[in-house]
């Protein structure tokens, strides 16, 4: 707390006089007045709470009533104001925290969507046209990549919100999307697909949208389930950074886990780099034009991330580069140090005790004799080999009337 002091003008005297009392918290400007006397020139000292905790010294002048009112200055001391440009360049420096679950997952792509913000990413991304003027995206998608029976849910809400199964985050909204398509397995088979989609904005600074998968209509489908996550977050003043990532969670064990993970990751990823690509398209007509400076900020940031990106392709690159000359090495040290004290025996451990055993086992390398004897020859050749097949089929049948006979 403090007084305020003010001087005032009675009969061309200037006295001193206390109006109020002021009380001061840590929000507000307390002031605290010196005495004054006419035409001297005191200072006082005014502190400001919060964050900055800001020491001003205001100097007060007095002067007679000729000269006027009396007239205040003020200077800073202590820490500096914050220049507008020191503003800029933190805004232009923006990045948001990592996403907590992104980080258990795969990341399959990234995409830098410039000046767009959050609301427009998730109007052209996720609305579906609800509640705003852009168009449809995932219906139509889904559609153009051969899906049946394509149906997009609207958004539903609920006092609460909705919890992720997997992640265990609260969401805003839900919605289910359901379609079919045939896959090739064993023949074609018609396959179920249901997307249970959840989103939730962090004001506009991220957008998250997370959606687990269930299929059913194929060998395993109930063994697992796929999680993928979208998370669109605000890099700088004018851009966003969108970041996708994949997790394939088997809800019981399965002899075929390794498999299933790989193929469902590689199919899974095309797709969402296909509507990734497309979500980037769309939204480039509310993209917001950007000063050169910003450009050229945008430029260096971009180029960090992409050799973020290009390093981990690299790495894998070389990888997959290396994979033939080490699978190479490895076969011919086997040859080399291995193969001599291998038994062939154990190459064939279940051989045949019957005629009939023998034969179909003959048979089957027939048969695949056959099929590689005929590549790289010419078509007499072909007509030669085939004469010789069937004398070696002849001969098994002759084999087998002879065993057959009490």
């Amino acid at each position: 707390g403090g007084t305020t002091t003010v001087v005032s003008d009675e009969g061309g005297e200037q006295e001193e006089k206390v109006v109020k009392e002021v009380a001061a918290d840590n929000n507000n400007l307390g002031v605290f007045f010196r005495k004054m006397g006419t035409g001297i020139k005191t200072a006082t000292d005014a502190v400001t709470g919060g964050a900055g905790n800001v020491v001003h010294k205001l100097a007060i002048t007095k002067k007679d009533d000729d000269d006027g009112g009396g007239v205040a200055k003020d200077q800073d001391e202590g820490e500096e104001e914050v220049t507008e440009e020191e503003t800029n360049e933190e805004k232009k420096k923006f990045r948001m925290p990592p996403d907590d679950v992104l980080q258990k997952m795969i990341v399959i792509g990234k995409q830098k969507i410039k000046g767009v913000s959050i609301q427009d990413y998730y109007e052209v991304a996720w609305s579906e046209g609800n509640d705003c003027d852009k168009e449809p995206i995932y219906g139509p998608f889904l559609t153009s990549c051969g899906k049946n029976d394509v149906n997009v849910d609207k958004w539903e809400r609920q006092e609460g919100g909705y919890k992720g199964e997997w992640c265990g985050e609260n969401y805003t909204q839900q919605r289910i999307v359901t379609f079919n398509f045939m896959k090739q397995t064993i023949g074609q088979t018609l396959v179920s697909v249901q997307h249970t989609q959840r989103c939730r904005r962090i004001e506009n600074d991220r957008c998250i949208l997370h959606m687990t998968l269930k299929m059913k209509g194929f060998p395993y489908a109930d063994c697992f389930v796929v999680e993928v996550r979208h998370v669109a977050s605000r890099v700088g003043e004018n851009d966003i950074l969108v970041e996708m990532g994949l997790h394939v969670r088997f809800l019981k064990s399965c002899m075929f886990e390794s498999k299933i993970r790989t193929n469902t990751t590689a199919e899974t990823t095309k797709l969402q780099m296909d509507l990734l690509a497309l979500i980037t398209e769309g939204c480039k007509p509310y993209a917001k034009e950007i000063a050169g400076d910003d450009e050229e900020e945008d430029e260096k940031e971009d180029e960090g991330d992409e050799e973020e990106i290009d390093d981990t392709a690299e790495e894998s690159k070389d990888i997959i580069c290396d994979l033939p000359f080490i699978r190479f090495f490895i076969t011919l040290g086997a040859k080399i140090f291995l193969w001599p004290f291998i038994k062939l025996d154990l190459f064939d451990p279940f051989p045949p005790t019957t005629v009939d055993e023998a034969l179909t086992n003959v048979r089957r390398r027939v048969a695949l004799l056959d099929k590689i004897s005929c590549d790289g020859v010419t078509d007499e050749q072909k007509d030669e080999l085939a004469k010789e097949m069937k004398a070696i089929q002849a001969s098994l049948k002759h084999i087998e009337a002879i065993t057959s006979i009490p």
